[in-house]
Formats: C-alpha cells, sequence, structure tokens
C-alpha cells in the first residue's frame, strides 16, 4: 500500500534538489528500507536523479538513458554530456 501523502510530498521535497532520498526521508522518520518496492515503482515513475548533475527532475526532463544512465536535457543542452 502506498502512504500517498507521504510520497507525495517526499517527491516534492526532492524535486530540484541535489540531496538523495535518504536525506528527506529522514525528515519523515523513515529510511529508504522502509519504502516498499511499490512506494520505489511510484516516485521512479514520477521524478529521476540525472546521472551527470545528481539534481531530481521530473520525467519531462529526461533526456536519454546511455550506458544505463538517465541523464537531464539541461546537461545535454550545457554540453556536460554527450549523448
Amino acid at each position: 500500500m502506498i502512504r500517498h501523502k507521504v510520497i507525495d510530498a517526499l517527491i516534492d521535497n526532492t524535486m530540484g534538489t541535489c540531496q538523495g532520498l535518504e536525506h528527506h526521508l529522514e525528515g519523515f522518520g523513515m529510511e529508504l528500507d522502509d519504502l516498499s518496492m511499490e512506494e520505489l515503482v511510484y516516485i521512479d515513475d514520477a521524478i529521476f536523479e540525472c546521472g551527470c548533475c545528481g539534481w531530481w527532475y521530473d520525467l519531462a526532463s529526461i533526456s536519454d538513458m546511455v550506458d544505463q544512465e538517465t541523464v537531464c536535457t539541461r546537461c545535454v543542452e550545457d554540453g556536460d554530456y554527450e549523448i
């Protein structure tokens, strides 16, 4: 069962930062191990961590996946990551 309010708040707090999920989970008194697989999938369907800059973005900002790494459009446009 997904704790939608908590997970939605976690997503909102994480997006636009370079801090890991673990950091934001602390604010809810939780650890990464406390999340169910269903909750992790829910998070993955909403945001991703750029493999180049380490910032969290919504899925509309995915440029491409290269060598199993998801990269944001900003890193590709800025030339920080070549596809």
